[in-house]
């Protein structure tokens, strides 16, 4: 312990949806947390979708360096008690692939984790990755790889399974806004997504208990396109929904991948995502009404 009175937890992947919640819920719970990031100025600044800056309260060290560039990680580790990760490809910039970021970029992290004899390593994966659908794609096979990774290690470690994210269902509401939402497959899938801030909450509530694995769906279950009817009932709008289907998506991916893999293993994890559930315990307390409404109104802590 220190003089903040709490561990000191090393959260990776603090610049994204789920890492900015995520260093704000262990500070505020007593944490000592030093954030990692390739950039402090998108660390200070808010996310798509509500996810929140980091300002100077929130967080007590802030460490710049790149998991893809290991001599830039030299003393990433020191003094860590708790290591923290929701490393991964949310959307393609970098035209890395899933194996080098979201598999590679976490398994330097828990060799170092490993070499430094870190008490605990918490990773964000995804649910679902039995399925038969979702189990060969590229995203899965990263994020699984990570898990057996960290089951060999020897560390002791929670794995977080999402169902989704709100970050996700705001795109819905972006359509909505302009008048028509575009659906991959017919929008009967079941899914539980679930709020940035609730999974950060889980996320620590976890490092504090004994489960080594945890699924956590948001407070409901819905449909695809009652998550799209929802959107265009609260900006006030007639429903507008264009289905692509099926056949027409996949062909879509086929053309993607060839002009870029890396888009086209994005793409596919999105066509697949529209046809499978994702549903998990109602562990998240905030409804996706709430949020779009909070959204819609220009919340920034929607």
């Amino acid at each position: 312990m220190d003089e903040t009175g709490g561990r000191r937890v090393l959260v990776a992947g603090a610049t994204g949806y789920v890492g900015k919640f995520v260093v704000r819920e262990f500070k505020a719970r007593g944490y000592w947390v030093r954030a990692l990031t390739r950039s402090e100025e998108r660390l200070r600044a808010r996310g798509p979708f509500t996810a929140p800056a980091i300002g100077v309260d929130d967080v007590d060290e802030v460490f710049v360096g790149e998991l893809t560039k290991p001599a830039t990680l030299a003393g990433v580790m020191d003094g860590i008690d708790i290591v923290f990760s929701s490393v991964g490809i949310s959307r393609q910039r970098d035209r890395l692939t899933f194996e080098q970021v979201d598999h590679q970029c976490n398994k330097t992290l828990i060799d170092l984790a490993t070499a430094a004899d870190v008490q605990l390593f918490e990773y964000v994966s995804l649910q679902g990755a039995s399925d038969a659908a979702l189990a060969d794609l590229a995203i899965t096979r990263a994020h699984e790889a990570v898990v057996a990774e960290l089951r060999a290690s020897g560390l002791e470690h929670r794995i977080i399974r999402p169902c989704g994210y709100f970050s996700d269902m705001g795109a819905l509401l972006t359509m909505a806004r302009r008048g028509r939402v575009f659906l991959v497959g017919d929008g009967s899938n079941r899914m539980s997504p679930i709020h940035g801030r609730d999974l950060a909450t889980i996320c620590v509530d976890a490092v504090e208990r004994s489960s080594v694995e945890v699924v956590a769906g948001g407070p409901e279950v819905m449909t695809q396109r009652e998550a799209a009817e929802l959107a265009f009932a609260v900006v006030g709008k007639r429903v507008k929904i264009t289905v692509v289907s099926m056949r027409v998506a996949r062909g879509l991916v086929r053309v993607l991948r060839r002009l870029s893999k890396q888009i086209g293993d994005l793409a596919e994890f999105i066509v697949v995502a529209g046809e499978v559930d994702g549903v998990g315990p109602p562990l998240g307390t905030t409804t996706l009404r709430t949020y779009f409404e909070r959204l819609a109104a220009g919340d920034p802590d929607a």
